[in-house]
Parts: C-alpha cells; sequence; structure tokens
C-alpha cells in the first residue's frame, strides 16, 4: 500500500462532510453547556467576594475543560478521507471512488478492499488496523489508544461503512449486510458515552446507496 503525506487532490476528509455536522454541533451544545456553567459560577463568586479577580479564575477551569471534551470526543477526530465519488459525499458518483485512512505518523494509505479491524500492537502503544480476513492483514499504526477504546471502535464503525458504501459504487454490492455482520460481532456497540450513542454514528448505507440508484 503506498502511503503518501498528504491528501490526494479531490480528497475530503470526514470530519468536513455535511455528514459529520451533528457530531460537531453536539460539542458546541456540550461546549456552551459547560461555559456556561462556569459563567454562573463566576458571577456567584463575584457575588459573595466582591472581587473580579477570584471570579476570573473560578473561569478559566472551562478551557482546559472544554478542550479536553474536544480531544477526548472521537467522532471529531475520524481520520477518514473519502472522494468525490463516495455516497459520503453530496453529488453523484462519476466514477470508482476511493478511501483513504490515517495513520499515527500522519500518512495517508488507500484501504483498497476488503473490511477493516483492530488488533493490539504488542511493540508500540495502542492499535493497529488490519484486514478482516483469514490472514489479519496488517495495515498500519492506527491509535495510539489500546483496541478496547469505545471511540476507536466506533471510528472502525464509520471506515467500514465508508469501505461499504465504496464498494457498493465500485460494483460491489453485496458487501453492506456482511460488514454490519462483522461490526455487530466486532465492535460493541452496545456500550455508549452520553457525546456518542449508537443512534449517533450510525449511517445509513441503504438510504445513500438507493439515493444514487434512483429507487
Amino acid at each position: 500500500m503506498e502511503e503518501v503525506n498528504r491528501l490526494p487532490a479531490g480528497m475530503r476528509r470526514f470530519n468536513e462532510l455535511d455528514l459529520a455536522r451533528p457530531f460537531f454541533l453536539r460539542f458546541c451544545g456540550a461546549s456552551s453547556a459547560i461555559v456556561l456553567g462556569f459563567f454562573f459560577l463566576a458571577w456567584f463568586v463575584f457575588s459573595v467576594t466582591n472581587s473580579p479577580l477570584v471570579a476570573l479564575f473560578s473561569l478559566l477551569p472551562s478551557l482546559p475543560l472544554v478542550w479536553w471534551l474536544y480531544q477526548s470526543t472521537s467522532l471529531l477526530h475520524v481520520p477518514l478521507a473519502v472522494d468525490l465519488n463516495h455516497p459520503f459525499m453530496d453529488g453523484d458518483p462519476m466514477g470508482k471512488s476511493v478511501v483513504m485512512i490515517q495513520m499515527v505518523d500522519g500518512s495517508w494509505i488507500d484501504l483498497g478492499n476488503g473490511r477493516v479491524r483492530l488488533a493490539e500492537d504488542d511493540l508500540l502503544d495502542g492499535c493497529n488496523l488490519v484486514r478482516d480476513n483469514d490472514d489479519y492483514t496488517h495495515i498500519g499504526h492506527f491509535s495510539r489508544h489500546p483496541m478496547t477504546h469505545r471511540g476507536i471502535k466506533k471510528q472502525v464503525v464509520i471506515l467500514n461503512q465508508a469501505l461499504a458504501l465504496r464498494d457498493a459504487v465500485n460494483g460491489e454490492e453485496d458487501t453492506i449486510e456482511e460488514a454490519r455482520r462483522r461490526e455487530r460481532l466486532n465492535t460493541g456497540l452496545l456500550d455508549r458515552s452520553w457525546m456518542e450513542e449508537e443512534t449517533e454514528i450510525e449511517i445509513d448505507p441503504d438510504g445513500i446507496i438507493s439515493k444514487f440508484r434512483g429507487e
């Protein structure tokens, strides 16, 4: 697999797509609630102490808390990119579709054929991305988080949905149900968090495919 340091022309990161906007809006809502809560705390502290400096110090912890929330919300950092022919885009496909993934070292790799899954890295911290085949063919170092990390599992769900939709565009339309079956077996989607529920990451492949089929 060829690695490149920059995305080729015509590729779009997943988090730049309209499809990913709800994840960002939920983060903005949660961040606003945090800041507002600390603002009321600062107002209360000022009313008690009559000290603007003390009130300001009580407001400052909101900034690192919002930053931590941003860094820990995995669906804001899905290392995926698709081309203009992919169903994640708004337009109709005009040719073959490509899906690329970013590794820990910053390089981008065309994922090629087949689904993917996580595998423990025995040498480096975190986990690798491998082919979901009999040999578990190594692809690359995917994350510094362990393979049991809930957010990383959810990223892999999106990767496999993107691959299933790509294969549908490229003429391999029987892979979507197989991808769903593997996701149910391997990713543990029943684990939920307050920011990332299963319903928030489920992308309906059938609905997108029927759109460009004209059904």
